[in-house]
Order: structure tokens, then C-alpha cells, then sequence
């Protein structure tokens, strides 16, 4: 009984040491299993996260590229934009170059028209002097002309009353019939006729109602004309308004304007000729003339056309 007892005890002890291996590895197999289930997993989560990190970085290498394409568009258009700002450096020392030649050029200028101006002020102030002196001389010369004009008046006066006073008499001198006819005359040709030959001044009868004291070239081309400008040296200004060239102005023995009014009555009594002679100074007094077979003014109200 001890003996069955005791292997009974080893044949259930042997029946539990097999049955607690048995569910040592039960356990340990479904332990290996779900060491498997898990290592799957995270060998899916890892497929998962490298797949990731693998479109990650296609993404950066395309993105590379990208940069890189773009970098080498960028290098080329800085390549060419260093070309143009080359070629302008250039162009713009060029342009420098020739602005500092054209200042010295026009410094040059400038300092010579500095000198220029310089020896005409000198000039003008020589010129201003000589001026002033032929001014002063022409003021001299006004008043002896105005008081020999009066004083040719006064003989005038004088011949009148002696013509006065020999019309009551019934005698008449030579010599106041000769200033009798020459108020009668129209202009210098009728002078040159009746035996005037020398240059000067003389009265025409410019008009029934009025006499004019002009100038008579009584020697070119024949003699007898009416002088309705003279200009000789420029000392007389002819920048003048519409009523002194209507009127007249200057000195007749020395430059002058007869007047338009005047010139206006004189040619409407008949026909006449325009002679302009010209003389240049400058080349030992060569001298030209233009002729004109006609010549007449219109009115003032025609603006003396």
C-alpha cells in the first residue's frame, strides 16, 4: 500500500509536473504569439512610417531640384545682369569721359569769351566817350544849324518887306524874284531847271497852302533829286515812333527823314523815281544803287503804303 501509495503519488506528481509544463507552454506560446502580434504591428507601423519618411524625402529631392534648377536660373540671370552692369560702367565712364572733355572744352570757350567780353567793354567804354564827344558835337552843330535856320528866317522876313515894299514902288530886284521862284517850285528837279546846281538845302512849295525846306542833290545822276532820307554816320536814331516818321526828323544838311505826310504830297503831283544808293564802309567805300521808275506812298489813312 505504501509502495502503490507512493507511486501513485509519483504518477500524479509526474501528471501535474507534466500538466503545469503543459501550461508553462500554453503560456508561453500565447506569450510568443502576442509578441508576434505585436511585433508585427510595429513592424506595419514602421513599414508605414518608413514609407512616409521615403515620400518625405522623394518630396525633398524633388524640392531640391526645384532649388537647385532655380538656383542656376538665378545664377545665369546674375551672370548676365553682372554683363550689363559691366557694359554700363563702361558706357558711363565713356559718357564721363567725354563731359569732362566738353567742360574743359567749354571752360576754354568761356575764358576766351571772358576775354572777349572783356576787350569790348573796353571798346564800348572808348566807343562811349567817342560817343558822348560827336553827341556833344551834334548839339553844337543843332544849335548853329537852328540858329542859322533862324537867321535864314529873319532874311526871309527881310526880303518879304523889301518885296513889299518895292511891289508898292513898281520895282522888283533880282535877287528877291529868285526867292520868290523858288517857293514856287515842286521839288529839286524844278530847281536843277530853273539853274539851281549845287547840293544844299532849299524850299519847294510842298503843297498849295505850304513850303518844305528839303535837301536837293543837284550832282548824281544828273542832279535835281528830292533827298528824302540821309543817313551817313548813325548819329541820328531811327528807332522812331509813327508820328516822327510821319513828320520827319534829323537835320537835313545831315542825317534825316523827310516825313511820310511829305513824301506822300510830294508824290502825288506827279510821277516820280526812286534812286537808293548804298555805300560800304568796310570795303573802301565801294558804292551801289538800286533804280525804281515808279515810286508813290498812299495816305496815312492807307498807312502810306
Amino acid at each position: 500500500i505504501e509502495n502503490y501509495i507512493k507511486e501513485s503519488m509519483k504518477v500524479e506528481m509526474a501528471q501535474l509536473q507534466q500538466s503545469a509544463v503543459h501550461n508553462h507552454t500554453a503560456a508561453m506560446l500565447e506569450m510568443g504569439t502576442n509578441l508576434l502580434s505585436q511585433t508585427a504591428e510595429q513592424t506595419r507601423k514602421l513599414t508605414d512610417v518608413e514609407t512616409q519618411v521615403l515620400n518625405q524625402t522623394s518630396r525633398l529631392e524633388i524640392q531640391l531640384l526645384e532649388n537647385s534648377l532655380s538656383t542656376n536660373k538665378l545664377e545665369k540671370e546674375l551672370m548676365l545682369q553682372t554683363n550689363e552692369i559691366s557694359k554700363l560702367h563702361d558706357k558711363n565712364s565713356l559718357l564721363e569721359q567725354k563731359m569732362f572733355e566738353m567742360e574743359t572744352r567749354h571752360r576754354e570757350e568761356l575764358d576766351t569769351l571772358k576775354q572777349e567780353k572783356g576787350s569790348l567793354q573796353v571798346l564800348v567804354g572808348r566807343q562811349s566817350g567817342v560817343i558822348g564827344e560827336l553827341e556833344a558835337q551834334l548839339n553844337r552843330a543843332s544849335g548853329n544849324g537852328t540858329a542859322l535856320q533862324r537867321q535864314q528866317q529873319e532874311m526871309m522876313d527881310t526880303v518879304h518887306n523889301l518885296l513889299n515894299l518895292c511891289n508898292k514902288d513898281g520895282v522888283v530886284p533880282n535877287s528877291t524874284k529868285v526867292v520868290d521862284e523858288e517857293k514856287k517850285f515842286r521839288d529839286c528837279a524844278d530847281l536843277h531847271k530853273a539853274g539851281f546846281h549845287r547840293n544844299g538845302v532849299y524850299t519847294i512849295q510842298i503843297n498849295p497852302q505850304e513850303t518844305k525846306k528839303v535837301y536837293c542833290n543837284m550832282e548824281t545822276a544828273g542832279g535835281g533829286w528830292t533827298v528824302i532820307q540821309r543817313r551817313e554816320d548813325g548819329s541820328v536814331d531811327f528807332q522812331r515812333t509813327w508820328k516822327e516818321y510821319k513828320m520827319g526828323f534829323g537835320s537835313l544838311s545831315a542825317e534825316h527823314w523827310l516825313g511820310n505826310e511829305y513824301v506822300y504830297q510830294l508824290t502825288r503831283q506827279r510821277q516820280y523815281a526812286l534812286r537808293v544808293e548804298l555805300t560800304d564802309w568796310e570795303t573802301d567805300g565801294n558804292q551801289a544803287f538800286s533804280l525804281y521808275d515808279r515810286f508813290q506812298i498812299g495816305s496815312e489813312k492807307q498807312n502810306y503804303r
